[in-house]
């Protein structure tokens, strides 16, 4: 390593203040946050090993989500862009028109194919400052996060705007609750009826294994964490989040809006110490 010109200290003599600034420093190059002149006060930095960001102090979650992101050894690999779906290859087992009865087609496509860069560091720095304000109802809901001292929204109209989401009529999609969906879907009153409807009788006790999925559940697992609730790693079980995602795409119904699974998805991403993701 090269040695450092002009004048400078002994890092031996640096103080833990000086330290922390250099830290956060750091974070600022790596996240491109807000500068941190318009930081507010802040009280000592907590440490989030585990659990929701939505639990530690609100003047630390950029810090934080940031730190989490950087810890990657592969930081790139963190950023799930959907894959196109040639139809020619899938039309044969059914699955456009699985997307097609929910309305859900325009997920079959990538949009950004004529973009040879994916600006990462904005996108990540629009993450580390999400916030979600209350909302009355479903398709009130809005994302909202800073990039480079400016407010960008993340909303059904933006969403609609980027690609024709949601080709059902406004008045057919239903909006469950978020903790049916994505924290106890097991309490759904259809949910044994689902596992029977795609997994393989008699295995469905204890965990929820891929390879236990029926044919047609399997294939279409594929699809679904790669462009409906994308994730990374562990694919070896089945998450109780997809199960009523893969009973959505098989069965045809119930009709639930794919801008539902998009803004939750982005938002649960970015809040959980153990998904260190950044889907869609």
């Amino acid at each position: 390593m090269g040695k450092s010109k002009g004048k400078g200290v002994a890092s031996s003599s640096i103080q833990p203040e000086a330290k922390a600034q250099q830290k956060r420093r750091r974070l600022v190059r790596a996240g491109d946050p807000d500068p941190e002149e318009y930081a507010p006060p802040r009280g000592p930095k907590p440490d989030w090993t585990s659990g929701s960001l939505l639990d530690q102090p609100v003047e630390w979650h950029t810090d934080l989500f940031h730190e989490q992101m950087n810890k990657l050894q592969q930081r790139k690999e963190a950023f799930i862009c959907e894959k196109d779906v040639r139809e020619v290859d899938f039309r044969p087992f059914g699955i456009t028109d699985k997307f097609k009865a929910l309305g859900w087609e325009a997920a079959l496509k990538s949009y950004d194919g004529e973009v040879k860069n994916l600006y990462d560091r904005q996108i990540q720095a629009w993450m580390a400052t999400l916030t979600c304000p209350p909302f009355n109802s479903p398709p009130k809901m809005k994302l909202i996060g800073r990039v480079n001292g400016v407010s960008v929204e993340m909303s059904y109209d933006s969403i609609r705007r980027i690609a024709k989401f949601d080709s059902k009529p406004v008045n057919q999609y239903i909006f469950p609750r978020l903790e049916d969906l994505y924290f106890n879907p097991q309490k759904h009153p259809l949910w044994q009826h689902m596992l029977d409807y795609l997994f393989i009788p008699g295995t469905t006790h204890g965990k929820l294994l891929r390879r236990n999925l029926r044919i047609e559940a399997e294939l279409m697992l594929v699809v679904c964490t790669q462009n409906v609730i994308p994730r990374r790693g562990d694919k070896v079980e089945v998450r109780f989040a997809e199960v009523p995602v893969l009973y959505m795409l098989l069965h045809g119904s119930p009709l639930v809006p794919f801008h539902f699974l998009v803004l939750n998805n982005i938002w649960i991403s970015q809040n959980s110490g153990e998904r260190k993701i950044i889907p869609h």
